[in-house]
């Protein structure tokens, strides 16, 4: 076939416009983005194990992360190569530590602190880069490696445009092999004098990996000419020179999504920047490949070189003619000049259009608002002054109301459905928010979005809050929000219905803004009211956290409360289900449907109530009765785990629905103004008009009151 004939063009233009895209569809760093890059977090369990979850779900996929408690083993894992960065957790402040295994490539270190740092912000935080002590000089070997063997290649252009494609004497053959084992010479000193400062050992293999990867492309390129031609050509410069193009470009393979990250591996360059990187010590794992991929490159045209001598004498036209050298030379020519020029301008257009990238969304950022004095707080008439306040938009009304003491002097509230002014982001109802009460000021915690503070799932299901705990830990609190997973299904003031329970987890840093660090939907969505919505209490005791759940049947009659259940866990481990054990009123077990009532349905509990210690005596308070009762009933008992007795009646609580007053919900709060013999007590207000609620917010506030415990 001659060079000019309309196949062998065709097949050249292919060639051509497969380069050409795998270039262009590969190209990433402009962007800087990150894919897959292992790193390891250092820091307690409790909040690696969620900040893992939204590491690794983080669209794009930008960080394969991993956690461990110990700062040494990190830094094993660092020295080693098998993560590129290791973030240490530092909860009593807000700045944590990064640490770069690969600070001297300087593409993919920008990208990590960049990916590193934009993650941070959306939890408040801040990330300081500490520099390794043998940190090694910054430079990238993409571009060492792509252009020692680029070198092999053009040797081999050279060679053909001088003595044309074949070599059809032995001393050509051999001229051609002195000519690319005198590059690789020179690529090997060139490497020696690179690493200049180095230890001798490695510079020698770094110089010996170069003199391969010439080796490598040039008797491949020479094996693609023999056998193919000018196409054959067009196809080594495909595999060596459009190859690796993209992780030139991108400067790490961590910059490239797949198949360009793996691809870019299994090129000569790729496979040369890896063993030069194992070479200077860094990533010494997983060199197999890259040696097979420059070894078999080498071996591979050297037999094909050398046996063309014998095996293919010239190329032949049809007609018997040999090629003519200039022919061959003005189409090689032709070629590759068009080849150079169109690769340089896409990539320079394709780069253009890269720089302009769109931020992957993240979760919101908290805040908190202004402060709202509320003057001293010294009894029960004073938490009703502040619950009149009318001064934060953001808290205009809402229910629920369950509450927590934080390490710093300060306490964390929790309302469901919560009015908020029509000028703000967010207005009307959400689900949830929470209020953050400190010596005389009140502060209202907003996400960015200003919606939910535990924000509502995709398809419209929100949280309804019903219990908070927290754990003190070394600066900073672990605050554990219990809620009811809650679906729309009328606009009537009840209609709605609960599918199940979930766990919210905030760390707070001692003087701190609370920040969500995830939301575990526990069990599958289901309405059935017979399975127990756990967290509808919560109690910390000793080393466990108990929670406590309440259900019933789905119809029951007027008057039926809910039957008492209780699980318990560690607290570090609350968002992991597999963890729970359940009290059967012998012993704890795994199976949740094992559980015994603790206090029946019958004359029971309301669906959320309060479970606390005090002086050794276990109290379960609610209003008898759930919604219609009006008792408000202790139940005691000497351990978490009951059996609870029901106590007389410490007051009533009736609502006056056909009024359209609903009082409802009673929640203790053992931790505010605690008086021996007494507790405070909170519940919620509501009306069936909601027209009267959007013009006197006030009506959809907590009321609080003081109530006697029953004799011990």
């Amino acid at each position: 076939m001659r060079p000019g004939s309309r196949g062998e063009v065709a097949l050249c233009a292919v060639l051509v416009l497969v380069a050409l895209g795998w270039i262009v569809t590969g190209l990433r760093a402009d962007s800087g983005d990150l894919h897959e890059a292992p790193v390891v977090l250092v820091g307690p369990d409790v909040v690696t194990a969620p900040l893992l979850k939204q590491a690794n779900a983080v669209p794009g996929r930008p960080f394969s992360a991993g956690a461990v408690e110990d700062r040494g083993e990190a830094a094993e894992l660092l020295a080693s190569g098998d993560v590129v960065a290791v973030i240490t957790l530092d909860l009593s402040g807000t700045e944590d530590e990064l640490r770069l295994a690969t600070a001297h490539r300087p593409e993919l270190a920008r990208a990590v602190r960049a990916e590193v740092g934009r993650i941070e912000r959306t939890h408040g935080r801040t990330v300081a880069l500490v520099e390794n002590e043998d940190r090694f000089e910054e430079r990238s070997f993409a571009g060492v490696t792509f252009a020692t063997a680029l070198a092999g290649f053009l040797l081999v252009c050279v060679v053909s445009l001088v003595w044309g494609p074949l070599a059809r004497t032995l001393p050509r053959l051999l001229a051609r092999l002195t000519a690319l084992a005198a590059l690789a010479v020179g690529a090997g000193l060139g490497g020696w004098l690179l690493t200049a400062g180095a230890p001798a050992e490695e510079r020698m293999l770094i110089g010996s990996v170069l003199a391969a990867t010439v080796v490598a492309a040039g008797a491949l390129t020479f094996a693609c000419e023999v056998i193919g031609g000018l196409p054959g050509l067009l196809l080594a410069a495909t595999v060596i020179v459009a190859g690796p193009a993209p992780l030139l470009l991108a400067g790490d393979r961590l910059l490239l999504d797949e198949p360009w990250s793996t691809g870019s591996r299994w090129t000569v360059a790729g496979a040369a920047e890896s063993l030069v990187w194992a070479a200077a010590g860094h990533g010494r794992t997983g060199i197999i490949q890259p040696v097979v991929t420059i070894a078999g490159s080498a071996l591979l045209g050297l037999i094909v070189l050398v046996a063309s001598r014998w095996l293919l004498r010239g190329l032949v036209a049809p007609q018997g003619a040999p090629v003519s050298v200039g022919v061959w030379r003005r189409n090689l020519g032709v070629v590759l000049a068009s080849a150079t020029c169109l690769t340089v301008l896409v990539t320079a257009v394709t780069s253009a259009l890269h720089a302009e990238t769109v931020p992957r969304p993240l979760a919101s950022l908290a805040s908190t608002t202004q402060c709202v004095p509320s003057g001293p707080v010294e009894d029960v008439d004073d938490l009703n002054r502040i619950t009149r306040l009318r001064a934060e938009p953001a808290l205009q009304g809402g229910d629920v109301g369950v509450s927590a003491d934080l390490g710093d002097g300060r306490s964390i509230w929790m309302f469901g459905d919560t009015l908020r002014d029509k000028d703000l982001p967010g207005a009307g109802f959400v689900r949830n928010s929470m209020l953050l009460v400190e010596p005389d000021c009140l502060r209202v915690v907003l996400p960015e979005s200003g919606g939910a503070i535990i924000p509502d799932r995709g398809d419209g299901v929100g949280y309804w809050p019903m219990s908070v705990t927290t754990l003190d830990k070394p600066g900073y609190a672990l605050v554990v929000v219990a809620a009811q997973r809650v679906r729309t299904t009328s606009e009537d003031v009840f209609g709605f219905e609960a599918l199940g329970p979930a766990v919210a987890q905030f760390v707070v840093p001692d003087g701190g803004v609370p920040q969500l660090i995830s939301v575990t939907d526990i069990g599958a969505d289901d309405a059935d009211t017979r399975r127990p919505m756990w967290g509808a209490a919560a109690a910390v005791s000793g080393e466990w956290l108990y929670l406590y759940g309440t259900a019933r049947e789905p119809h029951p009659q007027l008057g039926t409360g809910f039957a008492l259940h209780v699980a318990r866990v560690e607290p570090d481990h609350v968002a992991d289900p597999q963890r729970w054990t359940y009290w059967n009123g012998d012993s704890w077990t795994r199976r949740a449907k094992e559980s015994s009532e603790l206090i029946p349905a019958t004359d029971g509990v309301s669906q959320t109530l309060s479970v606390f210690e005090r002086d050794g005596h276990w109290y379960a308070f609610s209003k008898s009765n759930e919604f219609l009762g009006d008792d408000l009933v202790f139940w005691t008992s000497s351990s978490p785990h009951g059996p609870f007795r029901a106590q007389p009646p410490v007051g009533t609580l009736p609502s006056g629905v056909a009024r359209g007053e609903l009082r409802y919900m009673p929640l203790a709060h053992p931790d505010i103004l605690e008086e021996p013999g007494s507790v405070i007590v909170s519940y919620s207000r509501n009306s069936t008009d909601f027209g009267a609620v959007l013009r006197n917010p006030l009506l959809y506030r907590p009321k609080f009151i003081r109530v006697d415990l029953p004799a011990g």
